[in-house]
């Protein structure tokens, strides 16, 4: 999505859209109908958002507060030429999703959820079929909780880790918490790289569309809009993002035990390897971790990939059972601590 029309479309949802701005708008959900469709499933996902990070009080309160905004869209539709249809029609479809959404969430009472928790220690991976037909797939050292009685209107997991998500499509999103992140779907395949450690949330697209939240002092703000092959990293500790596009296949490459590295920090790239592995690597001196390196390294096992990594840094790298040492090719590493 073009970043101006991502912007409308937020300003649309948040009422805070001028003249010119909603005439903009206009043109563009007009100019297709996958832009309609863009349009329709954005709102969703922000409406959805914003029920999952802060419930109303009153289920009646929230519904008359939807009915007020798509009332007033219509209201605005009307008085404005025929064009602005194409808005009245997106909300009214709205409408009909924000009732089943907000009918389950909040009228119907749901028996008391019993949660699933999987830990994978580093070196471990598994797969992982929901109730909902989702696949994930949790890489070492990560943790994912979900509820037992997950019953595909409720698709709410947590993360502590890495994971690739294949998820069913579904009117209802399924929302991917990791701490202050959380990443709304309604059917994609994604990859979440959020190991509380790293102070880093990763979220990189292979098909369909993604909304990335934060909470921002207790209140919902969506990041960024992500289609296929785009990616954002986001600083959990400074707020500070990065957003490109990139191959999205590549990043997910680990379930299939392969790794592809583009301009990627030995460090960063050892901190994978440590989750894969199972093992620690540890670099003699701290700038080491800063060289920068291109590698593919397809179904190989550590000593192999290690060999690799040292031949395209110019590194070299000692192994004392499960910890590696990096460190100028003359020299061997080794530690006095355990």
């Amino acid at each position: 999505m073009e970043d101006n029309s991502y912007r409308l479309i937020v300003e649309y949802f948040e009422k805070t859209i001028s003249d010119d701005g909603l005439t903009q708008l206009q043109e563009w959900i007009e100019e297709s109908p996958e832009n309609l469709a863009q349009f329709s499933e954005t709102i969703q996902i922000l409406e959805a958002s914003k029920a999952y990070f802060k419930q109303p009080e009153h289920a009646e309160s929230s519904w008359a507060k939807i009915s007020a905004h798509i009332t007033q869209a219509q209201i605005s539709a009307k008085k404005q030429t025929p064009k602005f249809n194409w808005i009245a029609y997106a909300a009214a479809c709205l409408l009909i999703c924000a009732t089943g959404w907000l009918g389950y969430r909040y009228f119907n009472q749901s028996p008391a959820l019993i949660y699933e928790e999987i830990s994978n220690a580093d070196g471990k991976h598994s797969k992982i079929m929901l109730p909902d037909g989702s696949i994930v797939y949790l890489g070492g050292g990560s943790k994912f909780k979900y509820a037992k009685n997950f019953d595909g209107e409720k698709r709410d997991v947590t993360l502590d880790g890495e994971a690739f998500f294949d998820v069913v499509h579904k009117a209802n999103p399924f929302v991917v918490k990791s701490g202050d992140i959380t990443t709304v779907v309604l059917g994609t395949s994604f990859n979440v790289r959020a190991y509380l450690a790293e102070h880093k949330v990763a979220v990189t697209v292979q098909s369909g569309k993604v909304g990335v939240m934060a909470s921002v002092h207790g209140k919902p703000q969506l990041v960024k809009y992500l289609v296929k092959d785009e990616a954002i990293s986001i600083n959990t500790q400074n707020g500070i993002y990065t957003f490109n596009n990139t191959d999205a296949s590549a990043v997910s490459s680990w379930i299939n035990n392969e790794f592809v590295f583009y301009n990627t920090t030995y460090r960063e790239i050892a901190a994978s390897l440590e989750h894969h592995y199972g093992v620690k690597i540890r670099f003699t001196e701290q700038d080491l971790g800063n060289v920068r390196l291109t590698a593919k390294l397809r179904g190989m096992t550590l000593s192999d990939a290690m060999e690799t990594l040292s031949a395209l840094s110019g590194l070299g790298y000692t192994q004392k059972g499960d910890q590696l040492f990096i460190s100028n090719n003359n020299q061997k590493g080794g530690s006095i601590m355990k």
